[in-house]
């Protein structure tokens, strides 16, 4: 009978303990939440070239929807006058395209160096 409560009581300390070490050493752990560190302001140059960028997507995307405008109305047209429009538009959006890298190549050289 003790050789059984010795034996019992042994196994439940090495469960508790196998159990609670993991435990202990996670709280001890460094990857505890660090503070925020406060937000840095972005430089003028980085301000800069966000606005190149986000006006160049924007002249990219309003010549990608003349281009389909302009490709929907020629659907309703036949042969010559067909070929005609279709050439018209992919001119078109060349042009807008070419116009829209160099105006965001001028407005990167135009930024403030870092």
């Amino acid at each position: 009978m003790m050789k059984r409560i010795l034996m019992n009581t042994a196994l439940s300390l090495t469960l508790a303990l196998g159990l609670a070490a993991p435990v202990a050493l996670a709280s001890q752990n460094s990857n505890k939440a660090k503070p925020a560190k406060a937000a840095k302001a972005p430089s003028a140059r980085a301000e800069a070239l966000k606005k190149c960028n986000a006006d160049y997507k924007a002249a990219v995307k309003k010549a990608n929807d003349d281009y389909a405008a302009a490709v929907k109305a020629a659907k309703d047209k036949k042969g010559k006058e067909h070929s005609e429009a279709i050439k018209a538009a992919k001119k078109a959006k060349a042009d807008a395209m070419a116009a829209a890298a160099k105006a965001k190549a001028d407005c990167i050289k135009a930024a403030p160096a870092k």
